[in-house]
């Protein structure tokens, strides 16, 4: 598939909403931006159930209380597969 890099504004709350999930699901600024686009045009994307969502803010606001102590994402991920 072709590529094309385009610069794009945005207000400081959606900048920061961005930073933030990226972060936590450790996917680029791009992936987090496009998945946004197809999901306007109704293109279907992944939706992560009410139990990932927990466990992926939970993380977050370890990671923000003791920055120190993140954890790798091979942890978490095996966490997240291993409570199915």
């Amino acid at each position: 598939m072709a590529v094309r890099k385009v610069a794009v504004t945005l207000p400081e709350e959606l900048y920061d909403m961005v930073e933030r999930a990226r972060k936590v699901e450790h996917r680029s600024r791009s992936e987090m931006i496009a998945e946004a686009i197809r999901t306007h045009f109704g293109e279907a994307t992944y939706q992560p159930s009410e139990e990932e969502r927990h466990l992926l803010q939970a993380a977050v606001d370890e990671d923000l209380a003791h920055p120190e102590a993140a954890r790798p994402w091979s942890e978490v991920r095996a966490e997240l597969w291993n409570d199915r």
